[in-house]
């Protein structure tokens, strides 16, 4: 699981690291083709499928310190808002040298465990780290492999090292299929399960958490699916059209009233 542990430096990354540059965010960074055609959308475990992002970027808390290990094609990180400062670990080399990041991010061509494990997480309260490690085998219906596996050995080191990272209060989401042996190592953890569209049809996707469901930061993909997040959706845009209508002082008393609503 170790592989080559070194950062990306070199003047192709260098680019990557501080985000689009000079070129056009939609062409380089954002693109919808590069969803659907060939490229996140053709990686095994990709979250760039319809149902993915959304439910697992509704669940993450606050944070100023973003890291995910297991970058793979970046497609959560280029969806989220921008952290104060990011860190993508991907073991892969030919997926890193893909990867085309929205924002500014530090890059380890580097084994999550190590990185993990190594790490001075000097400000653990405003970190989030978000997880998405290969599938267990036992939990895949497609034959297909990831070039860098991870053994069932290795998930459960894996998951001891982020309980110990728990413990120090940093904030974690892990993303897989539903499995008993993450259910069992994670008993006191928060869950929330939805479902996505894959090439192979529609699969269930579970989400473990260390923070509580009142954690939750952005209002961008709130909703279970895509029919209630266009309701809420339409409904915050309809209470904000009748609060901009309101004269100042009855806009400041409906604002006060907000306020104190716990």
């Amino acid at each position: 699981m170790r592989g080559k542990r070194k950062s990306i430096d070199n003047h192709d990354y260098a680019r990557a690291i501080n985000g689009c540059g000079q070129h056009s965010q939609k062409q380089l960074c954002c693109s919808d083709n590069f969803y659907r055609v060939g490229g996140a959308m053709g990686y095994l475990g990709s979250k760039a499928a319809s149902g993915a992002y959304q439910a697992i970027i509704a669940n993450m808390p606050a944070h100023d310190l973003y890291i995910e290990a297991f970058l793979g094609t970046g497609a959560i990180f280029n969806k989220k808002p921008q952290a104060m400062h990011s860190i993508g670990l991907e073991l892969d080399e030919i997926t890193l040298s893909e990867f085309r990041p929205c924002y500014p991010i530090e890059l380890h061509n580097q084994d999550a465990l190590h990185f993990l494990t190594t790490f001075e997480f000097e400000n653990a309260a405003n970190t989030f780290i978000y997880a998405d490690p290969p599938y267990l085998a036992e939990t895949r219906t497609s034959s297909k492999r990831y070039r860098k596996e991870l053994t069932t050995e290795q998930h459960i080191q894996l998951l001891t090292q982020l309980k110990h990272l728990s413990e120090r209060g940093v904030k974690i989401m892990i993303s897989g299929y539903p499995s008993t042996l993450y259910d069992s190592l994670l008993t006191d953890w928060r869950t929330y399960e939805f479902n996505v569209m894959t090439r192979g049809g529609v699969r269930r996707e579970k989400l473990w958490m260390n923070y509580t469901a009142d954690s939750a930061h952005w209002s961008t993909y709130a909703g279970v699916n895509f029919t209630d997040r266009q309701r809420i959706k339409r409904k915050a845009e309809r209470w904000a059209k009748n609060y901009q209508a309101l004269e100042p002082k009855e806009r400041l008393a409906v604002l006060a009233a907000m306020l104190e609503v716990e």
